[in-house]
């Protein structure tokens, strides 16, 4: 596994998200049709009327499709999720566990990172501790 696998874990779940937030924002298509008709009473007039409604046959469409992206991009997310845990889970040194989980993972920036981990170190120290490992 490499950094640019790691750093696709972060990208996922920010796709996510945002196919959530689209699917929670789908807005209903309004239908607009005209039909011939008279009143009920006489005289019966023919006429023309205009009718307005919901399209949700366009609606369910898009909602169906954007469902099966998202389901889809989820698998994605665990199965990369999975491999990258077992991949951490078997580095020896805890250090470089610690860090590699904190920032690929949780998505902490270096000097969050760095702070989490404590023992005097600093944001360019746990970097190249992860640069050197991943390599």
């Amino acid at each position: 596994m490499d950094k640019e696998q790691l750093k696709q874990l972060r990208y996922l779940k920010t796709e996510i998200e945002a196919i959530k937030k689209q699917i929670d924002n789908l807005e209903c298509t309004m239908a607009i049709d005209k039909v011939k008709g008279s009143s009920s009473h006489f005289p019966y007039v023919k006429r023309s009327f205009t009718i307005e409604g919901v399209d949700y046959e366009e609606y369910n469409r898009k909602t169906i499709r954007l469902r099966k992206k998202l389901s889809r991009r989820i698998s994605e997310l665990m199965d990369l999720v999975e491999e990258t845990n077992e991949f951490i889970e078997d580095i020896e040194d805890s250090l470089t566990r610690q860090i590699i989980s904190l920032r690929y993972i949780n998505g902490l920036t270096w000097e969050e990172v760095a702070a989490n981990v404590g023992g005097g170190t600093t944001a360019e120290s746990v970097r190249k501790v992860a640069e050197r490992f991943l390599k």
